[in-house]
C-alpha cells in the first residue's frame, strides 16, 4: 500500500508543464484538479488565461476579437490556464457573439427570399433528404434547424463537452473536471462556429453551389478538429496523440451535424450532376 502513495509523492517532484524539479516548497505551485506546478510557470506570460476571462477594462467585443485571434494563433498557449470552476457563461457568450449576428443574417436573407423572389423560399425547396423523408416535411425541418441556432448553441457545447470528457475517461482519466473539457471543446469550436455562420449565409441567402458548401465544411471541420486536440491536451496535461483521438468523437459529431443541414439545403449532391424535377407545386403554410 507504501509503494504507490511514495511514487505518487515522487511524481508531484516535478513540474507538470516543464517537468523541472521543484526547488523548495516556495517554488511549488498548487493548481486545482490538476498536478502542481512550478513558478515558473505559474508566472509564465504565456500561460496567461485567455483575454476573453481576463478582468480588464477593454470592451466585450474587443476581448472576443483578441480571443478568437489567439485561438487561432497561438492554440498551445491558449489552453495552459484553465481557472476553476469554469465561467461557462463567459464562453457562451463569446461563442453566441461570433455565431448569433451571422445567424440573424441569414434568416433575414431566407425570409426575404421567401417573400419577395418568385423561386421557391425556404419553405418550399427540394432537397436530397427531401426526396426521402417528403419535401413538406424536410423544408419544416430545415426552417426548424434554422430557427433554433440559439438553442443549439448551448446544447453543442453540453454534449460535446461531454463526449469529449468520456473519450479522456476511457482513455485513462481526466486530470481536470468536466467542466474544463466543455470550455475546451467551446473555445476550440469558436473559428469553426464562425465559419459556419458565414456559410449560412452564402448557402440560405445567396445558394452558392454545393462544392463551395463542402469545402468550406471540409475546412470547418479541420480546424476544429486540430483545434480541440491541442485543447484537450494542454487543458488535461496529456499528450498530443491522446488529445487527438479524444477529439475524433466530438469533432464527428460537429461534422455530422453540418452534413445534415448540408443535405436539407441541397437538392444534389457535391460533383454530381441534379436529378430533374418534373414538375413543382409550392405547397401552403398553415
Amino acid at each position: 500500500m507504501g509503494q504507490p502513495e511514495a511514487t505518487a509523492t515522487a511524481a508531484q517532484d516535478h513540474c507538470a508543464r516543464c517537468g523541472a524539479a521543484f526547488e523548495g516548497p516556495e517554488d511549488r505551485r498548487a493548481q486545482l484538479r490538476a498536478p502542481d506546478i512550478c513558478r515558473a510557470c505559474h508566472l509564465d506570460p504565456r500561460a496567461r488565461a485567455l483575454p476573453l476571462e481576463a478582468n480588464r477594462g477593454e470592451g466585450w467585443l474587443g476581448r472576443c476579437a483578441r480571443t478568437l485571434v489567439q485561438l487561432i494563433v497561438s492554440p498551445s498557449a491558449s489552453f495552459r490556464v484553465v481557472d476553476e470552476p469554469v465561467d461557462h457563461t463567459r464562453v457562451l457568450g463569446f461563442l453566441a457573439t461570433l455565431r448569433l449576428p451571422l445567424w440573424l443574417i441569414a434568416l433575414a436573407l431566407a425570409w426575404a427570399q421567401w417573400f419577395f423572389d418568385d423561386v421557391p423560399g425556404p419553405l418550399a425547396r427540394p432537397s436530397v433528404i427531401g426526396e426521402i423523408i417528403g419535401a413538406q416535411f424536410a423544408d419544416v425541418l430545415r426552417l426548424w434547424l434554422l430557427l433554433l441556432v440559439p438553442i443549439g448553441l448551448p446544447t453543442l457545447y453540453f454534449f460535446g463537452g461531454i463526449l469529449a470528457h468520456i473519450g479522456l475517461a476511457l482513455t485513462g482519466g481526466a486530470r481536470r473536471s468536466i467542466g474544463a473539457s466543455m470550455r475546451a471543446y467551446g473555445l476550440a469550436l469558436a473559428p469553426s462556429l464562425l465559419l459556419v455562420g458565414v456559410l449560412d449565409v452564402l448557402t440560405v441567402g445567396l445558394g452558392v453551389p454545393p462544392e463551395v458548401w463542402v469545402f468550406c465544411v471540409g475546412a470547418a471541420v479541420l480546424l476544429a478538429m486540430v483545434l480541440l486536440s491541442v485543447a484537450l491536451a494542454r487543458t488535461h496535461v496529456t499528450s498530443l496523440i491522446r488529445g487527438v483521438l479524444v477529439a475524433l468523437l466530438p469533432a464527428l459529431l460537429f461534422a455530422a451535424l453540418l452534413t445534415g443541414r448540408g443535405l436539407l439545403e441541397y437538392y444534389r449532391l457535391p460533383f454530381m450532376e441534379a436529378p430533374e424535377i418534373e414538375s413543382y407545386a409550392p405547397y401552403p403554410i398553415y
